[in-house]
């Protein structure tokens, strides 16, 4: 031991024999203390005294006690195992002892075994400890100062820094810029962003429990004070513990909402329908997708109910498509007064509208729907000239009870829909499983024999319709090339022509897409091979269905075509919908990555009525966006619409993508996206599909 440190850092407390015998073993010299070194005082208060004021510090204490006093209970009660000082006991007495060890003052033992050695091995033992414990203060100082280090730097960094448990709770949350002024530790996550946000979060952190990784790039939308949405991008990481066990995850969330274009209107047009504000046909298929999802997981249930106006169309013929729109947006009103929060309400197509009830027994079904149509009877339309009384028709498939899975539930609901129809206005039909089967045994395996027929005659009976997509601006303009949308059409036993809105459901159905695709896409390259050697030079786009990329053998084949054609580049071109790209992202990714490789190039269709199409725009390698009819048809009459085509120009002009706009009906809708600076358009405007190539029209409109 250094004796230079131990000076005037022991302190003898106490009056006993013990005392004494510690005293005289110190000042003869045992073990590495001399005389100097030790300091006697006859009572506790007076080492308090000592080591409070009158003397430097002490480092050991040592106490000899024959009975427990309240100065000695208080002396350890003060000087527990947060102090700096080691207390060594010298006592017979039990209650000494035991208050000692309750108080964290460990290094006790009895007179009858005081002895220079056990003196020196106490003495040695208690330097030991002290120096553990400055050691100890030491690394808790340093830890406070990375502590604070890090709180201030988060608290000061432009993002945000968050830390999530399993159950989605916060850990951490940055204060200075968060995405809601309660997102507080132990708030959480969810309640962060909008309420329509949460089943799509929790759906992410679920699958991303079960294979924990890095994520990045997640846009999920809160609402400021002022009431504005805003745009976060998060990204994150796991965290685990030191066995492998998932404990959270932890990232950091940028505010976007400035780099994006006119955010609130891009988020609305693209999630709402334009004339009654609640959820758009997309919007409302992927909240279902999630809601089943979400029902699944927690074993919850419910309802989804279709619901159609009667004679509608005898309001539009009497009173206007006016009033029309007005009834429409009043029963639009009315349901959303009639549902709870996180029920679904959505406008489906004309005066179709959809309702998903959450967390309903299917018992207490009749009774919700019952209030809901007395409610709808009870609130009429006011017009000038009196009132409108809204009745409506419904059709209604339980979740899990009739299916799981979107799709057959919103057919099943369809089912119920059309036998309420046919059996009389003002009703509502639950799905008949019988009666359903008995409707697919009838109809729909007439069109899976028809399509077999086609697809084994396909030289005859599948026929390629072609619809010319016309430069409006830019470089195209410049270009001499012909663009054209492959289209197929089946032809009837009486040589009529079927049109796919009639067969393609049913294709996918009963997996006969991949074939219809295979057949299109190899006639398609065949035709491309004759058009380079005539000296043409032509570009086809052809459609994918989602179902297609599941087919090895399409695509093995596709590639094996591909490399013997030698196309030039980017003249097929694969047209694939937001629909595909949600089977399975990753294997779409894959393909394209193989058919790039090759030549071919790609279009992201029906761009802006899916949920995450400017997500997918983002995030794909894509040579065209074709914009969605229904912001087209009507451009030049809809602000709204012309909003949001702008958005999506200058979103592709960006990312160096062409714009294709369909759907062209109109002249001045031709003008205003040639204004806007779109690349291409499409529709019966400029020509109807054909079954041959009709090269006039590029010239005709370019002149």
């Amino acid at each position: 031991m250094n004796k230079a440190r131990t000076l005037a850092q022991l302190i003898l407390v106490g009056s006993t024999t013990n005392t004494t015998r510690v005293r005289d073993f110190i000042r003869a010299g045992g073990g590495h203390w001399s005389a100097d070194d030790t300091l006697t005082l006859d009572s506790i208060d007076g080492a308090r005294a000592a080591a409070d004021t009158a003397l430097p510090q002490p480092s050991l204490v040592i106490v000899c006690a024959d009975a427990l006093s309240a100065g000695l209970e208080a002396w350890y009660g003060t000087q527990g195992r947060g102090g700096h000082i080691v207390t060594l006991t010298i006592s017979d007495s039990r209650s000494v002892i035991e208050t000692a060890q309750q108080n964290g003052h460990p290094i006790v033992f009895g007179g009858d075994v005081l002895n220079p050695s056990t003196i020196t091995d106490a003495l040695m033992l208690g330097m030991e400890m002290q120096n553990l414990r400055a050691q100890r203060n030491k690394l808790q100082d340093m830890h406070d100062l990375a502590e604070d280090r890090f709180r201030d730097m988060a608290d000061l960094f432009a993002d945000w820094l968050w830390e999530i448990d399993t159950d989605l709770k916060l850990a951490f949350s940055s204060s200075r810029k968060r995405p809601a002024s309660n997102a507080n530790a132990g708030s959480m996550f969810t309640a962060c962003f909008l309420e329509e946000e949460k089943l799509r979060i929790e759906d992410d952190f679920a699958e991303l429990a079960r294979s924990p990784r890095p994520f990045h790039d997640r846009d999920y939308w809160s609402q400021d004070p002022y009431g504005s949405r805003i745009c976060w991008n998060v990204s994150g990481m796991p965290v685990v513990d030191g066995t492998g066990k998932l404990l959270g995850f932890r990232g950091v969330a940028r505010d976007v909402s400035n780099m994006k274009a006119a955010t609130d209107q891009i988020y609305y047009l693209s999630n709402h329908d334009a004339l009654t504000g609640v959820m758009n046909r997309q919007r409302f298929q992927d909240e279902l997708i999630r809601t089943l999802r979400s029902a699944k997981r927690e074993q919850r249930c419910g309802a989804l109910v279709l619901l159609d106006i009667d004679r509608f169309s005898y309001v539009n013929q009497t009173y206007g498509h006016l009033i029309g729109d007005k009834l429409l947006i009043h029963f639009a009103q009315v349901l959303k007064d009639n549902v709870r929060t996180g029920d679904l309400v959505s406008r489906l197509d004309g005066d179709q509208f959809a309702v998903v009830l959450r967390d309903v027994r299917p018992e207490d079904v009749d009774g919700r729907l019952e209030r809901m149509l007395a409610t709808v009877a009870s609130r009429p339309l006011a017009t000038e000239s009196g009132s409108i009384t809204l009745n409506v028709s419904g059709g209604v498939a339980l979740y899990p009870t009739d299916a799981d899975n979107a799709d057959p539930l919103l057919a099943m609901a369809i089912g119920a829909l059309e036998r309420a129809k046919v059996r009389g206005p003002h009703r509502i039909e639950r799905h008949d499983p019988e009666q359903q089967a008995a409707n697919q045994a009838n109809g729909q395996m007439e069109w899976v024999e028809l399509v077999n027929e086609c697809l084994t005659n396909h030289k005859t009976r599948l026929v390629l319709y072609y619809q010319p997509i016309i430069p409006l601006s830019g470089p195209a303009v410049k270009e001499d090339c012909e663009h054209y949308e492959v289209l197929v059409r089946l032809i009837d036993r009486e040589g009529s022509i079927i049109p796919p809105a009639k067969f393609i459901a049913t294709a996918e159905e009963f997996g006969l897409i991949s074939k219809i695709d295979s057949l299109v896409t190899m006639r398609a390259i065949d035709m491309l091979q004759l058009w380079k050697s005539q000296g043409r030079n032509v570009h086809l786009s052809v459609n994918l269905s989602g179902k297609t990329f599941d087919d090895t053998a399409f695509t093995e084949n596709l590639k094996k075509t591909l490399k013997e054609a030698n196309l030039a580049p980017k003249s097929l071109i694969f047209e694939v919908t937001e629909t595909a790209l949600l089977r399975d992202l990753q294997l779409v990714k894959t393909f394209m990555a193989d058919m790039r490789a090759l030549g071919a190039g790609f279009a992201l269709d029906d761009c802006g009525v899916g949920y995450s199409s400017f997500n997918y725009i983002r995030q794909l390698e894509l040579d065209f966006i074709k914009i969605d009819g229904s912001f087209v048809r009507n451009l030049h009459q809809n602000d709204d619409d012309q909003a949001f085509v702008k958005a999506l120009a200058d979103v592709a002009k960006q990312k160096n993508i062409s714009t294709v706009a369909e759907m062209v009906e109109h002249e001045a809708a031709m003008i205003a996206l040639r204004n806007m600076g779109i690349d291409f358009g499409q529709g019966f405007f400029f020509a109807p599909p054909a079954a041959e190539p009709q090269s006039g029209v590029r010239k005709k409109f370019l002149n």
